[in-house]
């Protein structure tokens, strides 16, 4: 089999260990080159637009829009929020990850498809300590949409896409593109796609459903 993963809330906490603290910096730094805005009270907005947004981009859009701020601040925001200078931040795997890649690679095809700042991802998985050596592909995607890389990847790595699978937590982003092309789709309920999960229509295009990884293997068993 061939196991597609997304990155962010599926292999790491981003939501959890990340996000936090880099709204905190981008606040800061939007703050610091002008923006005149409460710190306290812009970072609770900017965390409530964020528990429902698809990725870092949308929020700082939104964030902006919301507070009618010029548009010279997105790309200060964005910079902010992709800094790979900081070298104090501790990026945590989800429960149970590496040992369950490593179980999986004896025994399967892995790889990870992964969108935003291709220096940033990297850094990420570098800082969570994921072995890169168990995956046969890592893509960068330069947009949302993955379908082209999942296609991509299935062909170089002459899989049938019946026997591929992709793991990723926002069904729209991760598991649609793959769904469309034929893959089985795993949904982890973790982070931004446990909190934008629409009930009526999102279960069309999930496959199964875990809240650890180690699930897996019980689902390629069977």
């Amino acid at each position: 089999m061939l196991i597609i993963f997304d990155l962010d809330d599926t292999l790491i906490d981003t939501s959890g260990s990340i996000t936090p603290i880099f709204l905190k910096r981008t606040i800061k730094a939007l703050i610091k080159n002008g923006l005149q805005i409460d710190e306290r009270e812009a970072y609770k907005t900017i965390d409530k637009i964020d528990k429902k947004s698809i990725s870092s981009k949308e929020t700082i859009k939104s964030f902006l829009y919301k507070i009618n701020a010029s548009k010279i601040f997105y790309n200060i925001a964005l910079k902010a929020m992709t800094d790979t200078k900081i070298s104090d931040i501790k990026i945590f795997t989800l429960k149970n990850a590496m040992d369950t890649l490593r179980y999986l690679a004896k025994f399967h095809k892995l790889a990870i498809v992964t969108a935003g700042d291709e220096k940033f991802q990297f850094y990420k998985i570098k800082k969570a300590g994921i072995d890169t050596s168990v995956f046969s592909k890592i893509v960068v995607a330069k947009d949302a949409d993955k379908e082209p890389y999942y296609k991509k990847i299935i062909e170089e790595l002459n899989f049938d896409i019946k026997k591929s699978f992709v793991c990723g937590d926002r069904v729209k982003i991760d598991l649609l593109p793959a769904k469309k092309i034929g893959c089985k789709t795993i949904h982890m309920k973790w982070g931004r796609g446990k909190n934008i999960f629409n009930k009526k229509e999102d279960p069309k295009l999930v496959d199964f459903t875990i809240n650890s990884l180690d699930e897996i293997k019980t689902i390629l068993i069977n």
